[in-house]
């Protein structure tokens, strides 16, 4: 029994590897800010929250939640580059999958998100959050 468990994690993590973005299909952090200085969309799919708290500058934020339901704001780039971003390259390889699925076929994602744009040294933002009052 011991084995067969043994065998069916070795399976999983070889399909497991399988999926994620080849490698034509990543850019390193400095590569894509350099790509959106000269006009290239980035896309942002973490949360609101994640978002106002910190973000590379002029990037569009559509959290991968929500992104089937809003393809259409992305109509205009669909035959142009787009870079998506995560915090950590965890959940863009399936905002990746969704886009190439309905034609966005020059859609990379940033390799090591937005945890590595800010180790690299890269230009953030943060939204001012007002205090509510109580």
């Amino acid at each position: 029994m011991r084995e067969i468990k043994i065998i069916f994690i070795i399976l999983a993590a070889l399909i497991l590897i399988g999926c994620g973005p080849t490698k034509d299909q990543l850019i390193d952090v400095k590569a894509a800010a350099e790509r959106q200085a000269r006009g290239e969309l980035l896309l942002d799919i973490r949360e609101a929250d994640d978002y106002k708290e910190f973000h590379a500058p002029n990037t569009t934020n559509i959290p991968l939640g929500r992104l089937a339901l809003r393809l259409t704001e992305l109509e205009p780039y669909k035959s142009k580059p787009i870079m998506v971003i995560d915090h950590a390259e965890q959940r863009a390889p399936r905002a990746l999958e969704v886009l190439l699925k309905v034609g966005f076929s020059q859609a990379v994602v940033v390799k090591g998100g937005m945890a590595e744009w800010k180790a690299a040294g890269l230009p953030i933002e943060k939204l001012d959050i007002q205090a509510q009052p109580e």
